[in-house]
This record gives structure tokens, sequence and C-alpha cells, in this order.
């Protein structure tokens, strides 16, 4: 789940209605009575936390649940299954591994709806925190399905993007692209690098593809809470280079996510500075779903990794034939 929007506040309250109530019987006495999907927004600060080998083993279980998870999802992604049907895959993943759903509770401000899933789902111009239920897929359609889970106090957070039976190639492409700027995002972590680096580089492969940026939904450091610092954009701003830039060590860990749209034969914006514009959103009546106000289709893709003593450890990858 991307870092911008989300305002995270303490919660008191069940969560009786919810995906994991239904799946779990004894998860309203677990969560109830204390804040456990919702995180205090902390201040920034100059560093991220550094983890030790025994909590990145944690969060390496929350990672391995969260692929699984989103195996599970993307399976159920057929013509004619709702975003309901998707989510309710993960979400007995989730609880078949005995972890929680880090999303579930999750509020975009103090006022808003807590979110009422384990999952994001979101279809075609929905771009990120698309909320499931009775939406049916179609044959074409571009699904994001976005997953986080707690395992023992720790989080991990991934998300994939899937074509439902027979996609155009330009969406197909699109969803390519998107996938390989992950790749080069987590190719190029390595202690001592700037982060500035790695969003250039995105920016770079996200113009050349002809695409959109999604520049107020970014990455974020991820640990004891599903959001931390720092932030992690996938695009240069004034910001970025100014305030919000930062130096890979050995320890950090971070949930990378590029995210592109289709842009038509609309030109690039350009800030006063020379940087990329975002292509342009909306918040739906939901208050969760992010849709991109083209219409047009969108991809998202996300892995929480540790940065050690030469580059990136996968911690939301699952072994080859592995569980």
């Amino acid at each position: 789940m991307s870092r911008s929007g989300v305002n995270e506040a303490p919660r008191h309250e069940a969560v009786a209605r919810s995906w994991w109530v239904r799946l779990d019987g004894g998860a309203a006495e677990r969560l109830s009575g204390r804040p456990v999907h919702d995180e205090v927004r902390r201040p920034r600060r100059s560093m991220a936390e550094i983890r030790t080998p025994a909590e990145i083993e944690l969060m390496t279980e929350a990672g391995r649940v969260a692929a699984l998870a989103l195996r599970a999802a993307s399976a159920a992604c057929v013509p004619g299954a709702t975003t309901a049907a998707v989510d309710g895959a993960a979400a007995g993943v989730i609880a078949a591994e005995r972890c929680e759903p880090a999303f579930l509770g999750l509020r975009a401000s103090p006022e808003a709806p807590a979110f009422p899933a384990a999952t994001c789902v979101s279809v075609n111009e929905q771009v990120v925190h698309g909320v499931p239920g009775e939406r049916r897929l179609a044959c074409g359609d571009i699904v994001k399905i976005d997953c986080g889970v707690r395992h023992r106090g720790w989080c991990a957070d991934a998300a994939v993007t899937v074509a439902v039976g027979t996609a155009n190639e330009a969406h197909l492409a699109m969803i390519g692209r998107a996938r390989a700027m992950l790749d080069e995002a987590v190719a190029m972590i390595r202690p001592g690098r700037r982060w500035s680096e790695i969003a250039e580089r995105l920016q770079v492969m996200a113009l050349e593809g002809g695409y959109g940026l999604l520049t107020d939904l970014i990455g974020h450091g991820i640990g004891r809470q599903l959001h931390e610092w720092p932030e992690a954009p996938n695009s240069l701003s004034r910001s970025l280079l100014q305030r919000r830039d930062f130096t890979l060590l050995p320890g950090m860990t971070l949930a990378i996510e590029p995210m592109l749209a289709m842009v038509g034969d609309q030109p690039v914006r350009r800030d006063e500075d020379g940087h990329p514009m975002g292509v342009a959103t909306r918040v739906a009546a939901d208050g969760w779903t992010v849709e991109a106000l083209s219409g047009l289709p969108s991809a998202h893709f996300e892995h929480t990794i540790a940065v050690n003593g030469h580059g990136a450890t996968v911690l939301t990858r699952l072994p080859v034939g592995g569980r």
C-alpha cells in the first residue's frame, strides 16, 4: 500500500464485520481494544530504522505469506469473479498461515472509513487502494492486487498486476514495463547509494515507455509499522532532492512500489523545476480508491526488501516451487 494519502491514527474498535473475523472467529477478541492496524504518524527522521537479522527473519515470514496470498488472489482473477472473491482468496491464506492482514482497519484520515478488507483490489482506471466488493471482473480487465501481512508484530507489503483472460498488447506492455521497473529498482539497491538515483532511473523507464507517473503515490519504509520513514518515491522532485533523499544502509527495510498509468496522446506535464508531474487522479466516494481521471488503465508492482551488505534481499518473493 502506497505511503501518500494514508494518515495513520490509532483506532480502538472491534472489526466484527470484517472479512478477517468471518474467516477467523477469534479475531475480534484478539484485535479489538487496541490499535492494531492503524499506526501513529511519526515525525520524519534523517534515517530509517536498522533492523537486526532476527527482525528481518520475522519480516521474511510475513513476506512469504504475502506472496502466497497474492498467488492465490491472482489465480482468483477470472472472468465473472468479484473483487470480493479475489480478496477472500488472499484473506483465506493469511488466516491459514496464522498471520494478520495489515491493511484491515487502516484509515486514510481520522475522519475516513477504516479499510474493510485484507487486500486492495483495483481494476483498470483504479490505480491503488481499491475496496473489494461486488464488481465482477471481465476478460481484458487489468487488476492490481496489493497485500500487507503482519507476523508477530512485523510487516511486509507486496503487489502484483494481473490481466484477466486475454488482454490487449498495449496493456500487457504497460504491465511488463512496471514489472521491469520493480526489478530494476531491486537490482540497483546497494549500501551507499542515494535513493534519488533509483527514483531517477524509474522516472526515465516510465517516460521512455510513454507512460504517466503517479507522483503522489510512493514507496516507504516498513517494519513494525506498515508505513515508516523514509519515503521512497518513483520520480524526482524538488522535495526529494532537497529534503527527503536518503542513503541506503545495510539493515534498512523498504517497500518499493513503482506505478504507471496509460496517458494516450497527452503530453507529459512538468513543474517549474522541469520534473514530470503525475497523472491526475481522484479519490472515489468510498474514501479509498484512487482513480485516474483519464479512465485509462494502470499497473502496480511492489516488493518488500532488506538492504544487505552488497544489495537487496527480497522478502516477498517465493522460492521456486516453494511455499
